[in-house]
């Protein structure tokens, strides 16, 4: 989470009391695997990465069998989450629970604040904008 809030390697390894080249290489090492992931997902599902944020552990791309732009997120609380955008009917959705508190999850990680009467459809559109707002991708 510290890397989403841009915070220093040198800050992080006073914090953790380790050097700050160490800082820097396991960082790398994350990407590294957080990219992996996200590209692994994508592949599973079959979608077209047309961009990706190991840092931040979010990618975009488009799915030609459903006709969708995808999201891929990581989060080390939620793992990774591929999520289609689609006008869905929350309400008789059995998934719905799961769905809102993952969003509310993600949401609260990346410090966004989301009325809690949305559905999780609209849940879901407002945190994707704000984050590739927040990434510089819109």
């Amino acid at each position: 989470m510290k890397r989403r809030n841009k915070v220093p390697p040198s800050v992080i390894a006073k914090e953790l009391k380790v050097s700050r080249p160490f800082v820097s290489q396991a960082q790398r090492i994350a990407n590294q695997r957080i990219r992996k992931l996200l590209l692994t997902a994508a592949q599973m599902n079959r979608i077209s990465v047309e961009n990706m944020s190991p840092e931040f552990g979010f990618a975009i791309g488009y799915n030609p069998a459903t006709d969708v732009k995808t999201y891929i997120t990581y989060s080390p609380e939620f793992r990774v989450q591929v999520w289609f955008d689609h006008e869905g009917d929350c309400g008789k959705c059995e998934l719905h629970s799961e769905c809102d508190r993952i969003l509310r999850g993600l949401a609260a990680e990346w410090g966004f604040s989301i009325p809690k009467e949305m559905d999780p459809t609209q849940v879901a559109k407002t945190l994707f904008d704000k984050i590739k707002e927040r990434l510089g991708w819109e």
